[in-house]
């Protein structure tokens, strides 16, 4: 009976906080989410330290570190939209872009301090470049993630990168905070991003922003292909005229 009197307030304080990491823009420092809670920092660590463990949190390093909602739900809400047709607006444009491109088309969103894709349409190319659903992705290495947080205000971009540490994947990644501010820079001005063999070799990837009714940018859409296809100056404007026009498209959607 004792066990049960203390698991129920843990699982009823693991359940608020999991509503609390939903409902910030931002992520949180242990402190800040138990003085919202009023829970001990002693007991929210631990039941953090649980739910990082399952994926449900994941932690942002710095000093202090932050923590922000982690993969598992939304695999587990992918799993459950799944069984309906509750991408309409989206997923057509996506599979126009990769029929007429011929790459694997992505959605990207920025959400709770972490970049992910949500979508994807895999092509019918040999070279498929897959990549894992509501998984945090590296802005050094992602063309979408690049082009989210050069369209962010400079405060938020800065802030950002302030929590991150950049890792080395190929010969190409962008391995210093000077080097990827300059992309960043480059990236907002330019109207798109770009990765260039820098997750992995033979691959290259552009994505644009796709902007709201303000002009505020949370998501983008790409594709990812052969790196040959972005070396060609007339491929390189057709795949950019590509993902134009859907971001287009997908601007003037009701969501």
């Amino acid at each position: 009976m004792s066990e049960e009197k203390n698991l129920v307030p843990a699982v009823s304080r693991a359940l608020r906080l999991m509503e609390l990491l939903f409902s910030e823009k931002e992520p949180k420092t242990l402190r800040e989410l138990s003085e919202a809670l009023d829970v001990p920092t002693a007991s929210l660590f631990r039941i953090l330290k649980e739910l990082r463990t399952a994926g449900y949190v994941t932690v942002l390093s710095g000093s202090p570190v932050r923590y922000a909602v982690g993969h598992r739900p939304f695999q587990l809400v992918a799993g459950y939209r799944s069984r309906f047709d509750s991408r309409g607006a989206l997923r057509p444009v996506m599979e126009e872009l990769t029929a007429k491109t011929g790459q694997t088309a992505q959605y990207a969103i920025f959400q709770n301090g972490r970049f992910m894709y949500t979508e994807q349409v895999l092509s019918a190319s040999e070279l498929n470049f897959i990549a894992q659903l509501y998984t945090p992705l590296e802005v050094n290495t992602s063309a979408g993630a690049k082009i989210i947080l050069a369209s962010l205000p400079e405060e938020a971009r800065d802030q950002y990168l302030e929590g991150i540490t950049l890792h080395r994947r190929t010969a190409h990644t962008i391995d210093t905070m000077d080097g990827l501010k300059r992309e960043l820079e480059l990236s907002r001005k330019r109207g798109f991003g770009l990765d260039l063999e820098e997750v992995a070799a033979g691959i290259g990837c552009m994505a644009v922003p796709i902007l709201n009714e303000d002009g505020s940018c949370h998501s983008a859409i790409g594709v990812t292909g052969h790196i040959e296809e972005y070396r060609d100056p007339e491929s390189f404007r057709f795949i950019h005229d590509c993902l134009t026009e859907a971001a287009e498209k997908l601007r003037q959607r009701p969501w």
